[in-house]
């Protein structure tokens, strides 16, 4: 029987086991993670977690609705147990009554065949790192190939940051202003997530410099056997000198062999997803369900609320 748990009802020691030994686990799904990225979140959970749900909601305008929090890609149902399409159902329909809108990123591993809902199609890009390097680079496309060569000896050097301030800043000098909406706390919630997956011993976050001049970085959050492409930004001469081709490339490198997932989240973008193709990496497709009680109005007020550009 699946139950309905409120957040100080849920037993976070059985839910991290259950993500951590799920056939699709991944690290947006554990406690800590849910407890820095959302709001609030409560669970759907069957058979003494050995099947679960996050459920992450607001309230505003005196109304509960569930929402993907901007940092998390992947939601939906975890087991260590094969999910079925009729599993998916049964615990949509398993939703309180109380939450009169839903929109909810479900995972790869979550078949949504029987719904009557709104479905959409999402794309993910994901590449197996378990080969040894040469393998994994005669996958690379030729043009990628190519752009790393183009790259001096010596031009650039990794360094392994400690904290989130240089990547920030790079971000918000280049990439927020092509940003339409950014949630006002997206900044608070990066650090936050950066934070406690330090405290867990779970992230690396790499950056390329020429000199002292600091031209990519990418935050790498890891859980599951997935090394998640949480949070990147890239200078103005990045692209020229393809900084991130070539941060990627080693991050490749440095993790070839090993059982290891390079998990790119993304990207519905066709010009991003060519560049994640580029490294060999295949689709590993979600599904964005949506259901309302509400009139049409209150859901574009309610998404407006959600982002709101600083």
């Amino acid at each position: 029987m699946i139950k309905y748990l409120p957040y100080r009802d849920i037993k976070k020691n059985k839910w991290d086991a259950c993500i951590e030994n799920s056939i699709n686990g991944n690290v947006f799904a554990f406690s800590w993670y849910l407890d820095k990225a959302c709001e609030q979140w409560d669970a759907l959970v069957e058979d003494d977690y050995c099947f679960v749900m996050p459920l992450p909601y607001r309230k505003k305008l005196g109304f509960s609705y569930i929402f993907p929090p901007s940092l998390i890609q992947q939601l939906g149902i975890f087991s260590a147990c094969k999910i079925t399409p009729s599993k998916v159902e049964e615990f949509v329909k398993a939703i309180p009554p109380k939450f009169k809108y839903a929109e909810i990123l479900l995972n790869h591993y979550n078949p949504v065949e029987t719904l009557n809902i709104i479905r959409q199609q999402h794309t993910n890009l994901e590449l197996n790192l378990n080969r040894p390097y040469y393998e994994l680079q005669r996958a690379y496309s030729e043009n990628l190939r190519r752009n790393l060569k183009k790259i001096p000896e010596n031009f650039f050097s990794i360094r392994k940051s400690e904290n989130m301030d240089g990547l920030i800043g790079l971000f918000r000098s280049t990439r927020e202003k092509k940003i339409s909406l950014l949630p006002k706390d997206f900044y608070q919630v990066l650090q936050k997530i950066f934070a406690a997956a330090t405290d867990n011993a779970c992230r690396e976050l790499w950056q390329v410099y020429s000199g002292d001049e600091l031209y990519a970085g990418v935050l790498f959050v890891i859980g599951c056997n997935k090394a998640v492409f949480l949070f990147s930004a890239s200078s103005d001469k990045a692209k020229k000198h393809h900084a991130m081709h070539y941060l990627v490339d080693r991050f490749i490198e440095a993790h070839a062999g090993n059982h290891l997932i390079l998990d790119f989240e993304g990207s519905d973008n066709e010009t991003l997803a060519r560049f994640y193709r580029n490294f060999g990496a295949t689709e590993k497709n979600y599904t964005k369900i949506e259901f309302s009680k509400l009139p049409g109005f209150i859901i574009k007020t309610l998404k407006l609320f959600f982002k709101i550009k600083k």
